[in-house]
């Protein structure tokens, strides 16, 4: 099995193409088998549908083939997970017919044990009823004996000791059959009551076991109309899967033609576009040509304005200064500026300037840097410029640079 973090990877393409943020052409290279037989069905027809939904909607070159063999790897597992699904179902049904005989064969042991015990305790009920008939006819036997023995008394009153032998032989006879008789007795009771008990405890065994194979009939019952109605679903998510399949084969088909429609018109773009490009490469030769003559007219304009430029810059009032005392009284558009000096005399009080250019306290940066762009320029095409700032402490220099 492959490392976690590519198992992490595919749960975050599934992720990814729930949100709809990963391209269609991405899932191939970022899935394999081991990630599929992970996934769950419906990742799998998230992603084929995704696929599917995407290719159609960019058109691109490269999807057709991937998205083929994707399909055709979501496919094998969805196969593969039918007919594992469907072994395990008749492997579960023989499972239970298996268990469904040897419950029935134990049922069957239970009744020819009832049987049994019941022809043994009838057997017992004979013996004891012969036991009775051999009493009685003992008894009968006995009273004849008495019966002849009155006789004997009156015919032999000489034979008393004989008789007295004999009335001894007979209570011997006698005590010894009604031990006998005292034994049997105890001994059928002892038998009837183990057979009772055993009756009893074989009724409550047949009982239990009427008890639990009614159970197991409810629950193969139950068992079998779960796995029936699964069967059915089973059978229609089957038929379900072919018939996606066929609408999947018809989309392919459809997809592979405009491909190769696409395929044809970009070609015959691509070709218009080399020849733009061609002509592309030709107007900028040309282009590089007029650039430099450009340059070289410009920077003899930058000659003729002049190689040293003086420029002014005035700096604004600071917070807490007041601005009533001013010593400029006058800014002009074409570089003058007049300073005036109340300590001197009303002659030499105004004083005039001549720069190329004064920029008021209200001019910004970027008016300060469109007169100096030019120079910039000129040392990006290999002249030589200096610029410095001239001033007194406060004056603004360093923010003016």
């Amino acid at each position: 099995m492959e490392p976690d973090g590519q198992l992490n990877g595919f749960k975050n393409v599934n992720g990814d193409i729930r949100e709809g943020n990963l391209p269609a052409a991405r899932v191939p290279e970022m899935t394999s088998i081991h990630d599929l037989q992970n996934a769950s069905s419906r990742s799998l027809f998230h992603i084929v549908h995704k696929i599917l939904d995407d290719s159609i909607e960019n058109r691109k070159v490269d999807v057709p083939d991937r998205v083929a063999c994707l399909l055709k790897k979501l496919f094998q597992m969805i196969e593969q997970r039918c007919a594992k699904q469907a072994e395990d179902f008749k492997k579960q049904n023989d499972l239970y017919k298996t268990r469904e005989e040897k419950y029935n064969i134990k049922v069957r042991v239970f009744k020819t044990l009832v049987t049994g015990a019941m022809e043994e305790n009838e057997v017992l009920m004979n013996q004891l009823h012969n036991i009775k008939t051999e009493k009685t006819m003992v008894e009968e036997k006995k009273m004849l004996e008495d019966a002849e023995l009155v006789k004997l008394r009156k015919e032999n009153d000489n034979n008393s000791l004989e008789i007295s032998k004999l009335n001894q032989q007979l209570e011997v006879t006698k005590n010894t059959y009604e031990t006998r008789c005292l034994q049997l007795e105890t001994h059928a009771m002892e038998i009837k009551s183990d057979l009772e008990d055993k009756i009893s405890n074989l009724e409550n065994l047949l009982t239990d076991s009427r008890k639990k194979v009614k159970e197991l009939e409810k629950f193969t019952e139950f068992k079998f109309q779960r796995w029936k109605k699964k069967e059915r679903g089973y059978k229609k998510f089957i038929d379900f899967q072919h018939g996606s399949l066929k609408e999947l084969r018809m989309g392919s088909e459809s997809i592979k033609q405009e491909v190769l429609m696409t395929r044809q018109i970009y070609s015959e773009e691509i070709n218009q576009f080399g020849i733009k490009i061609q002509g592309l490469v030709d107007a900028a030769q040309n282009y590089h040509v007029v650039l430099t003559e450009n340059r070289k007219l410009y920077n003899e304009v930058q000659d003729l304005k002049g190689n040293i430029r003086v420029y002014c810059r005035i700096r604004p009032f600071l917070k807490g200064q007041s601005q009533r005392q001013t010593t400029i009284e006058y800014i002009g558009d074409n570089g003058e500026l007049v300073v005036t000096n109340p300590s001197k005399a009303a002659k030499e009080s105004h004083r005039l300037f001549k720069f190329n250019k004064v920029f008021s306290p209200a001019a910004t940066q970027e008016e300060v840097f469109v007169d100096t762009q030019p120079l910039i320029r000129s040392v990006l095409d290999g002249y030589n410029v200096c610029i410095f700032a001239y001033g007194q402490t406060g004056s603004g220099k360093t923010y003016t640079m």
